[in-house]
């Protein structure tokens, strides 16, 4: 009898598969050609496209998180040291496909194609509230307003990587490494 997959090793192939060729090749017969199994076995790990799909864009997110928390460091620091710092690794062409498939994400999402337009918005949400408490920002009076600055710090923190990275991956290297540049983060 041959080798049987499990749900760890159809998800590693399904996060290579997207990290080469883009979430939307992403499909059951794709993913069960490229490691060699029937379409209902991966259906039975991932009854739906949707989790197919949400659980690849999690296992990348927690991977390319462990990078990044990293670059961080241990304690708290300021959003522009942040955006640096983060924009070090960001900006590498061994994160360029990573980044690919959430910019592929973003413009799914933008044109409201399912499940993108769900999982997009849950995806920067998480990001934020990831990033809000590796910020030192300055604190509010109350516990709610310094949870809001937080937030707030973490979502500015994103828009500017994540304009970065659109100039990135469609204008090129160059062009966003003279725009991080001005913004000082470079």
């Amino acid at each position: 009898m041959g080798y049987k997959y499990n749900a760890d090793d159809m998800l590693d192939a399904a996060v290579e598969l997207a990290v080469q060729h883009g979430l939307s090749c992403l499909s059951y017969g794709r993913l069960a050609k490229e490691i060699g199994v029937v379409d209902r076995s991966i259906v039975y790990y991932f009854p739906t496209k949707h989790d197919l799909v949400a659980r690849t864009v999690q296992a990348v997110g927690l991977r390319l998180q462990v990078v990044l928390g990293e670059a961080l460091g241990d304690e708290p620091v300021p959003p522009p040291v942040a955006a640096k710092r983060l924009w070090s690794v960001m900006a590498s062409p061994d994160a360029d496909p990573v980044f690919a498939i959430f910019l592929e994400m973003v413009g799914l999402a933008a044109t409201s194609v399912e499940p993108y337009d769900t999982l997009t918005p849950a995806l920067l949400e998480s990001w934020a509230g990831w990033l809000a408490p590796r910020l030192a920002t300055v604190n509010v009076v109350a516990a709610e307003g310094a949870a809001v600055a937080a937030e707030g710090a973490a979502y500015a923190v994103l828009a500017k990587l994540d304009g970065l990275l659109l100039i990135r991956h469609t204008v090129g290297a160059d062009a966003a490494e003279s725009a991080a540049v001005h913004l000082g983060i470079s």
